[in-house]
């Protein structure tokens, strides 16, 4: 358990130095001078060189980039070109916003999603099994945006079921404000989960223990629940880390629509005005939840089937 826990954290820091350093390059690269698009085309060239040294962009991309390693280092993230706030700051009023609504999210893929590959898989073959098909094939046709817009003119502005957009003052308002946003990052999620719980189900139906558990009497809710649900629980567990760490990176579209004040939002916003450091500084954030969110799947696992123990 220590190695595998030693071994992740030692993949996590390479892990997130390599996407620092590709968005970093990534940035430098682009055709623009983000520090032109900050003072804008009135600035003199005194006034641009002296903000270019102030950021450390005044010289090559070698010392630039070794600027900001040292910086973070320090635990100094930069400062945003934009507001001129603390990337640090920035990161740290966003984030949270942000977590709510991932996890709200996966709560409800969990919550519908579950159940509807579970009734898929044991009415395999019948009008629910295909009912469930069609509702997944639509639910993953329709593209986030205009999940979120119908949602927005049929709950909202049609019958005032919720609020437009926001993120309310806390309690109940918080979730009134929430349910929307999530409902629309949950769409894609809730007809993957059916279908993923629904071919893993019907592999262990057919399986040896569940035919012995059925001759022994059980009745067919605990065979379910209790066996074969057990065995589903590895790739769902794998599923949640997945949609976890990259819903923490930042909804953008769905936090667009309802003006969400989450990480996708501002990270948004930084690339359209090239605010550097704040892309940079999301960047690592984003890689760093990951990370921890795919070493708790691999603990997780080992939980689930302590098996895996010998093989780690």
């Amino acid at each position: 358990m220590i190695g595998l826990i030693m071994r992740r954290l030692g993949w996590t820091i390479v892990v997130v130095w390599f996407a620092v350093t590709a968005t970093f390059l990534v940035t430098t690269a682009i055709p623009a001078d983000p520090i032109k698009a900050l003072l804008g085309p009135h600035a003199t060239a005194q006034t641009i060189q002296r903000v270019r040294a102030h950021y450390c962009l005044d010289r090559g991309i070698a010392v630039q980039y070794g600027c900001w390693i040292d910086r973070v280092a320090h635990g100094d993230l930069g400062e945003s070109y934009r507001s001129k706030r603390a990337v640090t700051e920035i990161i740290a009023h966003r984030l949270w916003p942000t977590v709510q609504l991932a996890l709200a999210a996966i709560v409800l893929q969990l919550v519908l999603g579950v159940p509807l590959g579970i009734v898929a898989a044991t009415r395999r073959g019948r009008w629910q099994d295909h009912a469930a098909h069609a509702v997944g094939t639509l639910a993953q046709s329709a593209p986030p945006l205009f999940v979120g817009t119908v949602l927005l003119y049929m709950f909202a502005y049609r019958w005032g079921w919720f609020p437009i957009s926001g993120y309310g003052s806390g309690g109940w308002d918080r979730i009134e404000h929430l349910v929307l946003p999530a409902m629309t990052l949950a769409t894609v999620g809730v007809a993957y989960y059916a279908r993923v719980v629904r071919s893993e189900l019907i592999d262990q139906l057919g399986a040896d223990y569940v035919r012995t558990a059925r001759a022994k009497g059980l009745p067919e809710r605990a065979v379910i629940g209790r066996h074969a649900m057990r065995n589903v629980l590895g790739p769902l567990a794998t599923l949640v880390g997945l949609d976890l760490g990259v819903l923490l990176g930042g909804a953008v579209v769905a936090e667009f629509i309802f003006a969400w004040p989450g990480l996708g939002r501002e990270v948004l916003q930084a690339v359209l005005e090239l605010d550097t450091p704040l892309i940079l500084g999301v960047v690592m954030v984003s890689a760093i939840a990951i990370a921890v969110v795919n070493l708790l799947v691999d603990l997780a696992h080992l939980w689930i089937d302590p098996r895996l123990h010998d093989a780690s």
